[in-house]
């Protein structure tokens, strides 16, 4: 529901930040796990569940988000969901315990699920529709820089202050956000009042929680546990869809996946995304351990690429608004299938430019697809749709950053056993590989582009 007083590009600014704060808070804290072991004497084992509680907050209140945004007016829902992000932060920054640490971590990861879909959402409410590319390209501008740089920034805060700082510096950034929305974000949805299957809530909980932890623990945790985990996400998986189907208010409305250019889209988003997230946590652990480099050096070796991609987005979604998706997504996918094949083949040279310029096209490569897709995949949905679209979209996301950190970093440390080079190139093997299949997806979206504009 747009009315005249609302600035479009504005509230575009408002819901990009929050799309960067929540992508950005996905790794930040994960460069202080050293630090943060130390401070509380925990092991691996028990500073992981900061990553992993965080990951499976998130993704439990993707699909609770759809319902909410639905039930509470715009301005507040996006107000207390970043009010969790800074009560969360000052929890956790002055946490006397590490079970007040993980409890400010869960805080925070609880607003950081509901973000992403309501910014998306809020997106599509106020965005012209001759520039809805660009407006997308942006917003996935945000979903790209916000991993990426977190580490750089996490790396120079912890090179002259404790962990500590990182917390409330994301504090500082949460307000900020909290205050322009304050300011500036109006109510733009209009409210239908749903009611909330609890049933659907509980299965489709149990298995994002199942599914992902059972991933995310494959190569770090017991086999068996892992995969008894993931069984059972599985099956409340399929629970979970075959009540949408018999209730009359479902929580996620899966018709959007009916529609094959939507869906065909939400993989293709995926794919992208699993090699963002992969890329960034390879590259900087080998450019340390097998290179030497140090923390700081690795993450800036990263940097020339993230610039550039934040640049190629709005660009692309430009391109997308007056051409279509039909060249960009084949484009990035050959991209990031070429180059990151080239960085495995040349895997023995040490110089840290050429990796940083291998590194570029991978990154801008995807920064090609996302926004792009985005606006492609939901613009084939009614209005009405839209917000299940969305969450479906946000859903896969958060599927996307767990395969891409848990299977690549377990792909690496198989192959490191026997030498980094090892593994580093068979991560980036497996991302050309993920790059071609997103490639000959790329090219049915390439197809249907050109029989609209036939």
């Amino acid at each position: 529901m747009r009315t005249s007083s609302i600035n479009p590009k504005l509230v575009l600014f408002v819901a990009a930040f929050a799309a960067f704060l929540a992508t950005f808070n996905e790794t930040y804290l994960n460069v202080a796990f050293t630090p943060i072991m130390e401070y509380f004497s925990v092991d691996v084992g028990t500073v992981q569940w900061l990553a992993t509680a965080y990951m499976l907050g998130a993704a439990v209140m993707v699909p609770v988000s759809a319902f909410l945004y639905k039930s509470i007016r715009t301005r507040t829902l996006f107000l207390t969901s970043v009010g969790l992000l800074i009560a969360g932060s000052l929890t956790a920054a002055f946490a006397p315990s590490f079970a007040v640490l993980l409890t400010g971590r869960i805080l925070q990861s609880l607003g950081t699920g509901m973000l992403i879909p309501v910014g998306m959402n809020i997106t599509l409410e106020v965005a012209p529709r001759e520039r809805l590319g660009t407006y997308m390209g942006i917003m996935g501008a945000m979903t790209t820089l916000g991993p990426s740089s977190s580490v750089i920034l996490a790396g120079v805060i912890l090179s002259f202050f404790d962990w500590r700082m990182l917390l409330l510096v994301f504090a500082v950034l949460s307000l900020l956000c909290f205050l322009s929305a304050a300011f500036i974000l109006g109510n733009v949805a209009k409210l239908t009042y749903p009611k909330l299957d609890m049933l659907s809530t509980i299965l489709i909980g149990l298995a994002l929680i199942g599914v992902l932890y059972g991933i995310s623990n494959a190569f770090s945790g017991s086999i068996i546990l892992s995969a008894v985990t993931a069984a059972a996400g599985i099956i409340c998986l399929i629970l979970f869809l075959r009540r949408q189907k018999r209730i009359e208010n479902p929580l996620i409305d899966l018709r959007p996946l009916s529609i094959k250019p939507f869906s065909i889209g939400v993989i293709i988003n995926m794919l992208s995304l699993i090699v963002i997230f992969a890329m960034n946590i390879v590259m900087p652990v080998y450019l340390q351990s097998a290179l030497g480099v140090p923390a700081i050096l690795a993450s800036l070796t990263l940097f020339p690429a993230i610039l550039l991609s934040c640049v190629m987005s709005p660009a692309a979604g430009r391109i997308y608004d007056r051409h279509g998706p039909g060249i960009l997504l084949p484009l990035g996918f050959a991209c990031i299938a070429v180059f990151t094949a080239a960085l495995a083949v040349l895997i023995s040279t040490d110089c840290i430019l050429l990796f940083a310029l291998l590194y570029i096209p991978v990154i801008c490569g995807s920064a090609l697809i996302i926004g792009p897709v985005q606006s492609f995949a939901l613009s084939r949905l009614s209005y009405e749709m839209n917000p299940h679209g969305v969450i479906l979209m946000s859903t896969g996301f958060q599927i996307a950053g767990c395969i891409g950190s848990s299977l690549f970093a377990g792909i690496y440390a198989i192959g490191a056993v026997s030498a980094a080079e090892t593994g580093f190139s068979a991560a980036a093997i497996l991302a050309a590989v993920f790059a071609i299949i997103g490639f000959f997806c790329a090219l049915f979206v390439r197809k249907v582009s050109r029989l609209e504009t036939a």
